[in-house]
């Protein structure tokens, strides 16, 4: 079972299309890259630690993904796991029946990988638009400086990030 970290930010954004530029312009330089967009579907389950969520990506295959991550700040690590499953139906029964389901986000979601950053560009229903980034890494000091330069590229206010996930957004909102 391989654990891995990313340092991730959200924030709530107006307009897709302008983010959309800067993301093309940011992944330019980039050795690996690509960009796509999916429907997903995030079930969240009741689970006395951490989160658990199945990700059901455009009606078919899943990511079953069980995470850690403090919401203390705008500027997250997250220690996550993942599991894919091309029956996620199947899983999403037994999940439920273990768990009971919490919540569920839909959305929209743009991805742009340049190098170890991914760049997601959400419409989310019920919540709106949103930009967030995941900086996968080793080294928390070389991610912290890689993140730093998305902030600046992007030009974002870091005091509007967000220190939920969609999950405690659309609770919160009551849905």
């Amino acid at each position: 079972m391989k654990t891995r970290k990313n340092l991730e930010i959200k924030i709530q954004i107006d307009s897709i299309a302008k983010y959309r530029r800067l993301a093309v312009s940011y992944a330019e330089t980039a050795k690996k890259k690509s960009h796509f967009t999916e429907t997903q579907k995030d079930i969240y389950y009741s689970v006395k630690d951490g989160r658990l969520k199945l990700r059901i990506i455009n009606g078919r295959n899943g990511v079953l993904i069980f995470y850690r991550r403090s919401s203390s700040t705008g500027k997250r690590v997250s220690n996550y796991i993942l599991a894919e499953t091309t029956a996620p139906d199947e899983l999403d029964s037994i999940m439920k029946t273990l768990h009971g389901i919490k919540v569920t986000v839909d959305k929209k979601r743009e991805i742009f990988i340049a190098d170890n950053v991914r760049i997601h560009l959400d419409s989310v229903k019920g919540l709106g638009k949103y930009l967030e980034f995941e900086v996968i890494f080793r080294s928390i000091k070389t991610a912290r400086s890689v993140l730093k330069g998305l902030i600046e590229h992007f030009k974002l206010d870091e005091s509007a990030f967000i220190k939920g996930s969609y999950s405690d957004l659309l609770i919160k909102k009551g849905q």
